[in-house]
């Protein structure tokens, strides 16, 4: 286990949620031993030769050797002493125990268990050859085929030690793997699928070679936390868990390297914030601890539909965070298992193993002959539900076969009810159906700059219960014939174009057409993905696209828990976004970098870049040093344009920053802007940042249309003692809100802006400005543009 605080947003694409009598279901405790204040680690087994079963259970101060044999009557054998530490892992090898630990210079502790129950012998091991008396802390080890793979240990970056089990009291050194830090991982077929915990990936690297490992293909896992691999029987299947609250045990089809897919996700308690630990595979079951939630049993057998068939809360603790289940270990041969609680120590347990019966299908709109999204499809006796995802799939299944009343519904459609839908183990029942609209209409819209078609741009009309997604086609145009009627907020944007937001438009059956036009421009609110990039050398804290959660330091705040105002939406780019404490989600140990896509100025006179950002730096025994970087390109120079260091004082402010791109760099084709955020050494300090509200105007064609524009429709009066002007909106009306007020000196550059979204006759303006000539430009939500020349003179 390796402890670390992290919150990523994820796609649920599966939920099982069987509602029991009893939390516990099809698995029963035989016997409970505790271990005083010792903690509990990781836990194995080991079968002598006249068949006794014994649990290897590593713990606080070493390794606990108990007979399991009897499950209802365990007794302790040995306590075999180690390097005080939290953190203990245990593997068998023949008649052999291998036992490590993060504890300070412990190496690896090798027991022999050949004269069990009578007595054990042991020894320490540190290296030989490459690596001789260097092999000081190891995270876990697993073993395949004669082989002892080390992982995550001091050597390098952590990647794997290679050792030989030939002579199994007597490793040798045959290889090693630094190039970065493996936390876990199986082996297979000269295949090792390695868990890169601070990649957030896992990993297929060819130790066929075992001193020349090479990777062959890496890929991402849901919550970028890779704690734990575990291959199914066949091998073609991979398992995966994120040690992160609220995190998934995930299934990927592994057969093919080129094509890696990810099959399902599942949760045991979705919504409480639980984390899942360790996962292992047998006879297609995967035996899996999950922290504060306990044993729980998945059938794998579909990897395509994870289903939950067992469970036994062990933990006295619920929600998030690592206390509870640590380890379970399934592979005797009576059928028992045994399981670590870290604050409880060592319980046995028999399952009763049942296959799923499998439930899944399609559903779709009948008249449309489309997907519906969050269709919900109920199991009536059971309560288990699940919902379809985009496509309108679904999958669930149960572990009690037998007659069902299915019932199918969603908002906007009538219910549909079938009765007696035999499910049987290990087969599936398709359910591909059509649902009947009784309240929706077909939203059509137009995406367009001054009538020319738009295509490819991005279309979100939501509320609070439901979001429609579109994307504009080649003309243009896009539609969706079962939308509910209702008032909705909608947002519209592509790269190269300003995006357009409006709120409480109303849909129904007279209006149900949206015309969109955008003008042409370079914006980025993050209401979408436009193709911005992230490159990294951090472990975590990468910059990511979200809404923003507040953190705090000493109970203060120290980051925004929302974007800027007066632009669409409410996403913003942030490094992490984990909220609670700073440290949780930060930068660390590197940097991360934020790319924009390319951008076109060769036809712009005088363009000036604007964003708003924020940063926090903190924390740490040394001084503070990190930093956040803005720089620019344009495709053969790159320049800084500022480099940001944060006290106290700055901490949960959005900043405005603005510049002219020709005092630093000549314009063209081909420009890019990149922030970069960066933990420096020493490491060890909080460092967080965000990003919102970017734009490129030309302040030449801005003070054209100033020239142009007729002055009558607003009214100013300032109050320069005060530094202060009133201005007048009561020549519009309410349906021209919202207005927004933008504040330009006499060379075009936009000084302030401001959006006003309710009425109001008299607004009154702060001015942060010097004595000059300035001008109030005030656009309405009919893109009608007035403009007021404010002399401000102070003394």
């Amino acid at each position: 286990m390796f402890k670390f605080f992290s919150l990523i947003g994820v796609i649920i694409t599966h939920l099982s949620l069987i509602a029991q009598t009893e939390e516990n279901f099809n698995m029963v405790v035989r016997s409970h031993l505790s271990f005083g204040s010792k903690t509990s680690a990781n836990i194995w087994g080991y079968v002598d030769n006249q068949g006794n079963e014994y649990a290897l259970l590593g713990t606080s101060t070493g390794l606990e050797i108990i007979d399991v044999t009897d499950p209802d009557n365990v007794t302790l054998l040995f306590s075999v002493p180690s390097v005080t530490n939290f953190w203990r892992e245990v593997r068998t090898h023949e008649h052999y125990a291998y036992v490590t630990t993060e504890g300070a210079n412990a190496g690896l502790l090798i027991v022999d268990l050949s004269d069990l129950p009578n007595s054990i012998e042991t020894k320490i091991y540190k290296g030989n050859g490459a690596i001789n008396n260097q092999l000081r802390t190891i995270h876990t080890v697993h073993i395949q085929d004669g082989y002892a793979y080390c992982y995550g240990s001091n050597i390098q970056e952590g990647g794997v030690i290679i050792l030989s089990l030939a002579d199994p009291w007597n490793p040798v050194f045959v290889g090693q793997y630094g190039a970065k830090y493996i936390h876990d991982g199986i082996v297979r077929n000269d295949t090792i699928w390695a868990a890169h915990i601070f990649e957030g990936t896992f990993a297929a690297i060819d130790v066929t070679n075992k001193a020349n490992p090479q990777v062959i293909v890496s890929q991402e896992t849901p919550g970028n936390f890779t704690h734990n691999t575990w291959l199914n029987d066949a091998g073609n299947a991979l398992l995966t868990t994120d040690e992160i609250d609220n995190s998934f045990l995930t299934s990927y089809r592994v057969d093919d390297f080129n094509n890696i897919t990810e099959l399902d996700r599942f949760q045991t308690a979705p919504g409480s914030n639980s984390v899942v630990h360790n996962t292992h595979l047998k006879n297609d079951f995967a035996f899996t601890s999950w922290y504060t939630e306990g044993v729980v049993i998945v059938d794998a057998f579909r990897p395509e539909n994870l289903v939950e068939v067992a469970k036994y809360d062990i933990s006295v603790f619920e929600g998030g965070g690592f206390k509870g289940c640590w380890g379970v270990y399934p592979y005797f041969p009576s059928g028992n298992i045994v399981a670590s609680d870290i604050e409880t120590g060592l319980w046995v347990l028999t399952p009763n193993l049942m296959r799923a019966a499998y439930l899944e299908g399609i559903i779709y709109d009948s008249l449309c002959e489309i997907p519906l999204e969050q269709a919900n499809i109920e199991i009536v006796e059971l309560g288990l539900s699940t919902v379809t995802d985009i496509n309108g799939r679904f999958k669930t299944g149960t572990p009690y076969a037998g007659n069902y009343t299915i019932k199918i519904s969603r908002a906007g459609y009538n219910t549909l009810t079938l009765e007696n839908v035999p499910l049987i183990a290990e087969q599936v029942f398709n359910i591909n159906k059509g649902l009947l609209g009784n309240d929706i209409i077909q939203l059509a819209g137009f995406v367009n700059n001054d009538n020319e078609s738009i295509s490819d741009a991005f279309i979100r009309v939501s509320d609070n219960n439901i979001s429609y997604n579109f994307v504009s086609d080649e003309v243009g145009e896009f539609s969706r014939c079962n939308v509910l009627p209702g008032d909705y907020d909608y947002i519209a944007g592509k790269w190269g174009y300003i995006s357009e937001c409006e709120e409480a438009v109303s849909f129904d059956e007279v209006n149900t057409l949206l015309d969109i036009s955008l003008e042409k421009g370079i914006y980025d609110d993050f209401s979408f993905n436009f193709g911005w990039t992230v490159e990294s050398t951090a472990t975590v804290g990468f910059w990511e696209r979200g809404i923003p959660v507040g953190t705090t330091f000493i109970l203060v705040p120290s980051n925004p828990g929302a974007d800027v105002e007066g632009d669409c939406g409410e996403h913003a780019f942030v490094t992490g976004n984990g909220g609670g404490q700073p440290g949780f989600d930060d930068v660390d140990d590197g940097y991360t970098k934020l790319i924009s896509p390319v951008f076109d100025l060769s036809a712009y006179e005088n363009p000036y870049v604007s964003y708003n950002y924020w940063f926090f730096n903190a924390g740490g025994s040394t001084s503070v040093d990190d930093y956040l970087r803005i720089k620019i390109s344009n495709g053969f120079d790159t320049v800084l344009v500022d480099s940001i260091t944060a006290s106290i004082g700055q901490m949960s402010k959005w900043v405005k920053s603005e510049f002219n791109i020709k005092d630093l760099i000549e314009p063209t084709a081909s420009m890019q802007m990149t922030f970069e955020a960066a933990d420096l050494p020493p490491n060890g300090h909080l460092v967080e940042a965000g990003l919102d509200f970017f734009m490129v105007y030309d302040s030449i064609v801005n003070t054209v249309s100033i020239e142009k524009i007729q002055e009558r429709e607003i009214k100013l009066y300032p109050v320069p003692a005060q530094n202060l002007v009133n201005i007048d909106l009561s020549a519009f009306n309410k349906n021209q809100f919202p207005v927004q007020i933008q504040l330009f000196d006499q060379q075009g550059a936009l000084i302030e802006r401001k959006q006003l979204n309710e009425y109001i006759e008299i607004y009154p303006m702060q001015l942060h400005v010097k004595s000059g000539l300035f001008f109030i430009h005030t656009t309405t939500k009919d893109k009608k543009v007035y403009t007021k020349k404010l002399p401000v003179i102070i003394d």
